[in-house]
């Protein structure tokens, strides 16, 4: 019988936003089905209820015709497997642990049964052909491989039907994504079905064989990757044509003086490297991972310790012993790790928002104007309505894993928040030169 999920009628509520309306598909064994759609459409949300993350408000899906609901991710055991942006797994435990965890196979006396658990966890390594060993701690694994281990873990699963990716290549070089993608076909050929959630359109030509499309947690429809361009995907998305994606733009007519310039900079990380960006302009680093990008960034703004090279803000010299040196100066960095870096998971939204504020918001006793910093996270509206948990930015929390969409705005907007220190003219020149 040849595996399939059908969605019938799902719709999921979060306080005050409906993520989900009515949603209806089926994905089938044996083909790649790509979700796409804009961040804040739906796609992650709709993974987390096939997982047991959430509960849909109403409506069903089937796996082989038979309804399913699950109230944790510890109840799904149906052969359904979900590898999420974020890594599921124990980094001090060996492969062959995270592998089976849960799962391991104990003696009468609960005493796990070592050598079974890596037999079998290797026979797994040694299908899908990756030059690691059982007993290898997950840490000491590059990203690529950790998430190799979690592709192996639900593959290790009874009966498996149906394995989803959400976003799985954001970290990978392009060599990483080839083993995942021959991973993926394996997957394919072996009859599972295999749900692909991805923005690059690249990897949705090479991997996948059909693209469904979301749009305000709605679904749009579906099509075969080889009868759609990029253009119709793209306004099926968004709503428009993708000429007038841009048309709205206040385009900077005349590029002003140099407002940032970087000499020869280098740091542990990072050889020298040179750069200059003017008031008006928007400049891009483009790389493969490892390229140095973010460690250019991260040595500018003090994150990382910068042992040579000079750095120039308005023309005068700009070094940072820390990041916060470089905010009192107006030059903030939204970090590429926004879960980590970015956010306090158990703050809400409106508290990431203001947390770098907290000098204007506190008084002489240090208690915090609650009015003041509600006022200064309601600025950030779109964040209100792209985090579908939180309906207001003073309550919703942003700890049960948002979309890393949502996590990208909600840090965004932190950097962007005003901060009295900060309030002087040449900060708002830098900030209309893009200096975030």
């Amino acid at each position: 019988m040849e595996n399939r999920i059908e969605f019938k009628n799902i719709t999921k509520y979060f306080p005050g936003v409906k993520a989900l309306d009515n949603i209806s598909f089926t994905a089938n064994g044996g083909e790649v089905l790509a979700l796409m759609g804009e961040n804040g459409a739906g796609k992650s949300t709709l993974l987390k209820i096939l997982n047991g993350d959430y509960q849909q408000t109403s409506g069903e899906y089937l796996v082989n015709g038979q309804p399913c609901h699950f109230n944790s991710p510890a109840e799904v055991a149906a052969g359904i497997g979900v590898i999420y942006q974020e890594r599921q797994i124990m980094l001090q435990l060996t492969v062959g642990e995270n592998i089976y965890l849960g799962r391991l196979p104990t003696g009468a006396l609960g005493k796990i049964k070592t050598k079974e658990l890596h037999e079998k966890a290797q026979k797994i390594i040694d299908d899908f052909g990756l030059n690691i060993k059982s007993t290898d701690k997950v840490k000491d694994l590059s990203i690529a491989y950790q998430q190799m281990v979690e592709i192996m873990k639900a593959y290790s699963r009874e009966n498996l039907k149906m394995i989803a990716f959400d976003e799985p290549t954001a970290s990978l070089s392009d060599a990483e994504i080839d083993s995942l993608f021959h991973i993926i076909h394996k997957l394919k050929d072996e009859g599972k079905v295999v749900i692909y959630v991805s923005h690059r359109m690249a990897e949705i030509r090479q991997i996948a064989d059909r693209v469904a499309i979301f749009k305000d947690g709605c679904y749009v429809g579906d099509s075969r990757v080889d009868e759609i361009t990029d253009a119709q995907l793209i306004q099926k998305m968004v709503g428009r044509d993708l000429g007038d994606i841009f048309s709205s733009l206040d385009k900077t007519k005349t590029i002003g003086d140099v407002v940032l310039e970087a000499r020869d900079v280098e740091s542990p990380f990072l050889k020298k490297t040179s750069f200059s960006v003017c008031a008006g302009e928007v400049l891009g680093f483009s790389g493969l991972v490892g390229a140095g990008r973010t460690e250019l960034v991260r040595a500018i703004t003090g994150a990382d310790p910068m042992t040579g090279g000079e750095v120039f803000l308005d023309g005068k010299p700009f070094k940072c012993h820390s990041p916060h040196d470089a905010i009192v100066r107006g030059v903030v960095m939204v970090p590429e790790d926004r879960k980590l870096q970015g956010i306090i998971p158990r703050l809400s939204v409106g508290d990431n928002i203001t947390i770098g504020s907290l000098d204007r918001l506190t008084g002489f006793l240090g208690h915090i104007n609650s009015k003041l910093a509600r006022e200064i996270a309601e600025n950030g509206k779109a964040v209100q309505h792209q985090n579908a948990e939180s309906g207001k930015s003073n309550c919703g929390v942003v700890r049960r894993q948002p979309a890393e969409g949502n996590c990208r705005t909600v840090a965004g907007k932190q950097a962007a928040c005003p901060d009295s220190r900060r309030a002087d003219q040449g900060h708002r020149h830098r900030r209309e030169s893009g200096i975030l």
